[in-house]
C-alpha cells in the first residue's frame, strides 16, 4: 500500500491525464489569460503551469519564447501546488528554498514569483497561473485577487474540456454502436463526422466528407428545404425530419427519419443527426402488403376450389363413363355386316373430341389444386421439401406465360434428396424466378427463346438453376438487383421488391441465391439450398 503522500501524489497525476491536455497546441483561450495576468501583475512572465510527474509544462507562456517545460526538480510550481491559496517569493535569491535554484541563479534570473493553484473539479492541484519577474516586488491585495480570478478562468476551461471529452465519448460510442446513419455537423451545416452506417448509405468514406456541406448531400430540389431545417435547429435546439432525402452512391435518392439535436459545450456548438434508414421499413410495408394479397388469393382460391371441384368431378366421371361407352359401341358396330362406312370417321372425330374434353378437365382439375397452394396460411417452418415438385407446380402455375415465350427445357435429377425449407415460401421464389425469367424474353417466338430449369445435387446443397435466353442484365445494374425497390422495369410494372424479397426467405432457409448475366446471351439465377438441418445463422451471397 502506498504512502498517503505517494497516493496522493497517484491520484493527483490521474486527475490531470484526466483532461488530456498535457502536450497539446497552444489554445488563444489561455494566452489570453497569460497576456492578462501579466499585464494587470506588471510582470514579463505570465505562464500556465501543469505539474506532470517528471516535468511542469506550460500550457500558454508569455515572456519566456520557445520554453517549452522544465524539470520539476527545479520548478517554483512544486512548491505552489502544496498550497491551496497563492505562493508569493518576492525575492528568490533571499529565500533559502530558492536561493541555489539553477533558475534563479542562472537564466531567466527569477526574483519574483506568484503562483495560484489550479484545481480539478474533485479538488486536486495540477499546476498554476504563476506570473514572473528579473527582479523583487511585493504583489498588493488587488492583484492577488485578479491573480485568482484568472486562475479560475483557467480551472473554467479545463472544466469545459472535460466536458467536450465526455460529449465526445458519448459520441463515439453512438457512433460506433449506433444501427443509424449519425452526422455531426459544424455550426455552419458543413460534416465533422460521419459514422460507418453513413459512410455506407453514402458509399463515400468518411475522410471524403469531411468539411462537405450536408444539405449538398440531397437532391438538388430539397437542399434549400434542408438548409432551412438546419437554420431552424440552432434556435430550436431540438428537430425531426421525415423523409429526408438523400443521394446514394449512384445519384439515387433513399430516404432517412432523422432526429436532430443541438449539442452546446462552451462557444462551440455542434448539430447531431441521427438518421433511421426507411428503406428496410419501406421492405416490409411492402412484403406485408404482399402476404395479404396472398391470403386474399387464398381465400379466393378456397372458394373457388370448392365449387369447382365437386361438378368437375362430375364431369371427369361423366366423361370417363362416355369414352368407355364410346369405345365398346364402335367395338359392336364395326363387326356388324353393313356397317356404313363413314360412321367409322365418325367415331373417329368422336374420341379425339372426348379426349380433348378429358385432357381439358383434367387441367382444369390441375389449375385448382394449384390454386389450392394459395389457400394455405404460409407456414414459415422448416421442413423437407420436394424440389422437382415444387418447380413442376411452379411451371404449371406459370404455363400460360411460357408457352407464348419461350421452349421449356427440363433437366431434373431424378434422385435429388429433399430439402429442408417453407415450401411456400420456397415455391413462391420459384415463381419469381420463372416470371422474371418469361419477362426477359420477348413474347410471341417460342420457338426462338429457351426457359432451361435444373436440378442437381452439389456438395452438401440442392441447385437449381433457372436460366433464359432473355436480354440479359447490364454489368452496372448487376449488383444492385437484390436491392429493395430496384428495377429496370417501366413504371406501373414492378414494385422492385420480388428478387429482394425472395433472396431474404432465400437466407432464412439457410440457402444462397447467385446471379451471372450476359448481355444479349441471357441471364442464369442459382439456388443453393441446404440438404441437412440449416445452421441458425443463414448464410446468403448477393451477386456473383
Amino acid at each position: 500500500m502506498l504512502p498517503p503522500g505517494l497516493l496522493y501524489e497517484e491520484k493527483r497525476l490521474q486527475a490531470l491525464r484526466r483532461y488530456d491536455i498535457l502536450d497539446t497546441l497552444p489554445e488563444s483561450e489561455y494566452d489570453d489569460i497569460v497576456q492578462l495576468a501579466a499585464q494587470l501583475c506588471g510582470v514579463p512572465i505570465a505562464l500556465v503551469s501543469l505539474v506532470d510527474r517528471d516535468r511542469q509544462w506550460f500550457k500558454a507562456n508569455v515572456g519566456l519564447p520557445g520554453v517549452r517545460e522544465t524539470e520539476r526538480c527545479v520548478s517554483f510550481c512544486t512548491f505552489a501546488i502544496e498550497r491551496e491559496h497563492v505562493l508569493v517569493v518576492e525575492d528568490a535569491s533571499q529565500d533559502p528554498r530558492f536561493a541555489a535554484n539553477p533558475l534563479v541563479a542562472g537564466a531567466p534570473y527569477i526574483r519574483f514569483y506568484a503562483g495560484a493553484p489550479i484545481l480539478s473539479e474533485d479538488g486536486f492541484t495540477l499546476g498554476t497561473l504563476c506570473v514572473i519577474d528579473r527582479q523583487p516586488r511585493v504583489l498588493d491585495e488587488q492583484q492577488r485577487r485578479n491573480l485568482l480570478a484568472l486562475k479560475r478562468q483557467v480551472e473554467l476551461l479545463l472544466k469545459l474540456r472535460l466536458q467536450v471529452k465526455q460529449t465526445e465519448a458519448r459520441n463515439r460510442q453512438l457512433f460506433e454502436s449506433s444501427g443509424d446513419a449519425v452526422f455531426l455537423l459544424d455550426e455552419a451545416g458543413r460534416i465533422i463526422e460521419v459514422n460507418p452506417v453513413a459512410e455506407r448509405l453514402l458509399g463515400r468514406a468518411a475522410p471524403t466528407l469531411f468539411h462537405t456541406s450536408f444539405e449538398a448531400l440531397a437532391p438538388e430540389h430539397e437542399r434549400e428545404p434542408l438548409r432551412q431545417s438546419l437554420q431552424s435547429l440552432l434556435s430550436r435546439g431540438t428537430l425531426r425530419l421525415e423523409n429526408l432525402g438523400l443521394c446514394s452512391p449512384r445519384g439515387e435518392r433513399f430516404a432517412l427519419d432523422v432526429v436532430a439535436s443541438l449539442q452546446e459545450v462552451g462557444s462551440s456548438r455542434r448539430l447531431l443527426l441521427v438518421g433511421h434508414d426507411l428503406t428496410e421499413k419501406r421492405r416490409l410495408e411492402q412484403q406485408s402488403i404482399q402476404n395479404e394479397r396472398l391470403a386474399s388469393v387464398g381465400a379466393l382460391a378456397a372458394g373457388i376450389a370448392h365449387e369447382i371441384n365437386n361438378p368437375m368431378a362430375y364431369v371427369l366421371s361423366n366423361l370417363g363413363y362416355l369414352q368407355g361407352w364410346s369405345e365398346d359401341l364402335e367395338r359392336q358396330l364395326t363387326g356388324t355386316p353393313g356397317f356404313p362406312a363413314h360412321l367409322a370417321g365418325v367415331f373417329t372425330e368422336a374420341k379425339e373430341v372426348i379426349a380433348e374434353s378429358l385432357d381439358g378437365c383434367k387441367r382444369i382439375r390441375d389449375i385448382v389444386r394449384d390454386m389450392s397452394f394459395f389457400s394455405r396460411a404460409p407456414d414459415n417452418a422448416l421442413a423437407p421439401v420436394n424440389v422437382n415438385g415444387s418447380l413442376d407446380f411452379v411451371l404449371r402455375m406459370a404455363h400460360s406465360e411460357l408457352k407464348r415465350t419461350a421452349t421449356l427445357v427440363k433437366e431434373y435429377d431424378g434422385e435429388l434428396p429433399p430439402v429442408f425449407a417453407c415450401e411456400s415460401r420456397l415455391s413462391q421464389v420459384f415463381l419469381n424466378l420463372v416470371i422474371n425469367a418469361i419477362q426477359s424474353m420477348q413474347p410471341g417466338a417460342p420457338q426462338r427463346h429457351t426457359l432451361r430449369v435444373r436440378t442437381a445435387r452439389e456438395g452438401g446443397f440442392v441447385r437449381v438453376d433457372v436460366s433464359d435466353s432473355g436480354h440479359g442484365i447490364p454489368p452496372e445494374v448487376l449488383p444492385r438487383i437484390f436491392d429493395p425497390f430496384f428495377t429496370t422495369k417501366p413504371a406501373g410494372s414492378g414494385t422492385g421488391l420480388g428478387l429482394s424479397i425472395s433472396h431474404s426467405l432465400v437466407q432464412k432457409m439457410g440457402g444462397q441465391l447467385r446471379v451471372r448475366s450476359e448481355q444479349g446471351v441471357g441471364t442464369t439465377f442459382t439456388l443453393l439450398l441446404p440438404l441437412g438441418e440449416p445452421a441458425a445463422e443463414p448464410r446468403g451471397v448477393l451477386a456473383s
